[in-house]
């Protein structure tokens, strides 16, 4: 079996053959992986296979020589050879943070499904994940069952997994994987469709703007209020044409109306109607209710991200009394199964870039009495408090480049008063970058005064 895996290239050298093989080629599938992977969390692995099915992968964690020094550089921005990847925005920004590389010549087939189904006549499109990608392109769903059990680990068990050496072959399997269920068929069905259908402009608009997503932040903006567009579009027509007793359960599930409610903040939905009002409060009871099901029925096997606890951060300060309580009971049983995991997964020696986001907000839930607190488990009390030295960190280093167009919540400035109170058990660190951090915010904008 293991003279079928595929070559797992560490050495310099033969990064520079491999490079020089793959350069003949015109399309490369590509996929990285990392621990928590995006700009601040390490890309570790770099695959890159072919049309014919070949498959090399390159130990960027043993040897980050093999970007420069091994060429492998080239490849990733060469203009003349396509890069067909599945949602290329969190690898796009390991590159370009982590080691200065830009990607070029990207054919996304996330990207490209979602304008296929736009001009299918969806407007809200869902995202599809890889095996729903390859079951409508290809035809093909795959056997998907062991990629499930590799995200389960690294989800659960081992969260610094894509750092282990030398991997399994399930991690070899799994790298390898993502790259040969989405060419040739996959990339040549969707190519296809939007040539076919004049889609090619908004496609490669569409896929410089998931490049640089996060990377340049007018992109970012750029994307939110064209779906924010989208979305008050969705609302109007559900106002103007929609019975008055309509319910939300006489939507299907998933469709552009449902999701358009979904996104609307609910303290906006008053004034726009009482039907859209009452919609969205269903909705939200409703999303909480299944959500709180799911966690009783999964318990600490749940697997939380950040996009299903965001919002119900924001469900907590709603006026329906019922909604915030649910919300509270909902985020309490999240924090719980989050606050496992990481004592499970993580220890004494995990640096904060291995943790996921939705568990750093686990982490700054955490009201510990000092720095040492029997109550908290010592590594969740570790992170917590190097997680809060970072936050301070970012604030900091956002000030300096604003300076007098810097904003802080006023939550965030009674967190810094609290650090530097004379009784306050933080790390002495915390304490002291709070205390000249606060002195130039006074110098700046007055004794006590916070910038918002």
């Amino acid at each position: 079996m293991a003279n079928t895996l595929p070559e797992v290239i560490k050495d310099i050298g033969r990064c520079r053959e491999v490079v020089d093989i793959l350069s003949r080629e015109k399309v490369l599938a590509m996929d990285c992986e990392g621990i928590s992977l995006g700009a601040e969390g390490p890309l570790t692995l770099i695959q890159i296979g072919t049309y014919s099915g070949h498959v090399y992968l390159f130990d960027i964690l043993l040897n980050k020589d093999l970007l420069k020094k091994g060429r492998l550089r080239e490849l990733v921005e060469s203009k003349n050879i396509v890069k067909v990847i599945q949602s290329c925005s969190n690898d796009s920004a390991a590159l370009h943070y982590q080691f200065n590389v830009t990607l070029q010549n990207v054919f996304d087939t996330q990207i490209a499904n979602l304008v296929i189904q736009e001009h299918q006549g969806r407007k809200m499109a869902p995202l599809l994940k890889l095996d729903a990608i390859c079951e409508k392109y290809s035809g093909n769903k795959g056997d998907f069952r062991q990629k499930e059990d590799v995200q389960t680990e690294w989800m659960k068990v081992t969260g610094d997994l894509w750092a282990k050496r030398p991997m399994t072959e399930e991690m070899i399997l799994y790298a390898a994987g993502d790259v040969t269920s989405i060419v040739p068929e996959v990339y040549k069905n969707q190519k296809k469709y939007l040539l076919e259908n004049n889609l090619w402009k908004k496609f490669e608009e569409r896929v410089h703007e998931e490049i640089y997503y996060f990377i340049d932040p007018t992109l970012k903006l750029k994307r939110k209020e064209r779906v924010d567009a989208i979305t008050k579009e969705i609302i109007a027509n559900i106002k103007a044409t929609c019975p008055p007793n309509i319910r939300i359960s006489d939507f299907e599930d998933d469709q552009d109306e449902i999701r358009a409610l979904k996104r609307l903040n609910f303290r906006e939905a008053p004034a726009i109607s009482p039907l859209i009002n009452r919609l969205k409060t269903e909705i939200l009871q409703k999303d909480l209710n299944e959500l709180s099901e799911k966690l009783d029925k999964e318990g600490d096997s749940f697997v939380a991200n950040w996009k299903s606890k965001a919002w119900i951060f924001d469900s907590e300060k709603h006026p329906d009394v019922s909604i915030r309580e649910s919300a509270k009971r909902v985020l309490k049983k999240m924090n719980d199964i989050a606050l496992k995991d990481v004592c499970n997964k993580y220890n004494m020696n995990t640096k904060l870039s291995h943790v996921r986001d939705m568990e750093k907000e686990t982490l700054r839930s955490l009201r510990p009495n000092g720095t040492s607190d029997p109550n908290i488990h010592p590594v969740a009390l570790r992170l917590h408090w190097m997680l809060m030295e970072d936050d301070l960190d970012k604030k900091i280093s956002e000030f300096q480049a604003k300076r007098l167009e810097f904003k802080m919540t006023e939550g965030f400035y009674r967190k810094m008063k609290f650090y530097i109170a004379k009784n306050t058990r933080v790390p002495p660190i915390i304490k002291r970058k709070a205390k000249m951090f606060k002195d130039e915010l006074d110098l700046t904008f007055g004794r006590d005064v916070i910038p918002t």
